[in-house]
């Protein structure tokens, strides 16, 4: 009983940190930040740092477009109007773009009002293909 207990608890912790894999994350990304004319992102998450290289984006902490998960750093980087990339839903007040997984896949949902004060255009491919907020 105790084994199954622990098993259940240990299965809901994963359901609920569904995130995507760095490498995926990162090809999105790319793709997002392409979209804008630019191969440069800022990002301070250490496991992503690496996969965005590889996928050739330049890391550069004053790139216009950002990808950050805390709130701290999110609503300095809105105030400056760069383009915020997140995975993390709650930073929808800040972030321009939010990165989840929906069931094994990849989404891209937009926050059009932070797209609008960013300083930083999207393509109308990246526009039409995500969600809206």
């Amino acid at each position: 009983m105790k084994l199954r207990h622990l098993f259940l608890i240990s299965l809901a912790s994963l359901a609920l940190r569904a995130e995507l894999a760095p490498e995926v994350q990162a090809k999105i990304i790319k793709a997002i930040v392409a979209s804008s004319g630019s191969n440069k992102i800022a990002c301070s998450d250490g496991s992503l740092k690496g996969p965005l290289e590889a996928a050739g984006l330049v890391v550069d902490s004053s790139a216009p477009i950002v990808y950050t998960n805390s709130p701290a750093e999110a609503r300095n980087f809105k105030t400056f109007g760069r383009l915020i990339i997140t995975e993390k839903r709650e930073l929808a007040n800040f972030a321009a773009v939010i990165i989840v997984d929906d069931g094994g896949r990849p989404k891209i949902m937009l926050n059009t009002t932070n797209l609008k004060t960013a300083k930083v255009q999207l393509s109308d491919a990246v526009l039409k293909i995500a969600e809206k907020l």
